[in-house]
């Protein structure tokens, strides 16, 4: 468990790594499958689903992540780290603007899969889901600053 955790987030880290310095998020393609397909099975050991429900929740899944993975995640970053009193009332407003549409993708992108995840899996599975993830996301970014501090 704990290995394959190891991988999961060495091979997460390279992707947050690379898919920073590309625009392209396309650039690779075969990355991206490995890192899904590991945060799909460490999903799957959290959420401790049966192979039948697996097979059920996996193609959902794996459209839910598409879809997710298709957002810049970086608008909402931005609005944390700048300095408020440098930006002009123009650039202070798009940036909240541009929050804001990101975060609305992201809610609505999760309430249309609510309707799909409820068919296979208990709300307390989809809340699991959620947590899962965002725990995911923030060893993912630990191990890049980790990382970035001992260059």
């Amino acid at each position: 468990m704990k290995t394959i955790f190891s991988i999961l987030l060495f091979v997460l880290t390279l992707f947050f790594s690379l898919n920073s310095q590309s625009q392209n998020p396309d650039r690779f393609p075969m990355l991206r499958e490995r890192m899904v397909q590991a945060k799909i099975r460490e999903i799957r050991l959290q959420l401790q689903l049966d192979q039948a429900t697996f097979d059920q929740f996996r193609p959902i899944y794996m459209k839910y992540e598409r879809e997710v993975s298709g957002i810049d995640f970086r608008n909402l970053a931005r609005l944390m780290k700048v300095d408020a009193d440098s930006l002009s009332t123009v650039e202070a407003d798009q940036l909240i603007v541009n929050q804001l549409e990101t975060a609305g993708m992201l809610i609505s992108i999760r309430e249309k899969y609510y309707k799909e995840f409820r068919t296979v899996l208990t709300p307390q599975k989809i809340i699991k889901l959620y947590q899962t993830e965002a725990e995911l996301r923030k060893k993912v970014l630990q191990e890049m600053k980790r990382r970035m501090m001992s260059r």
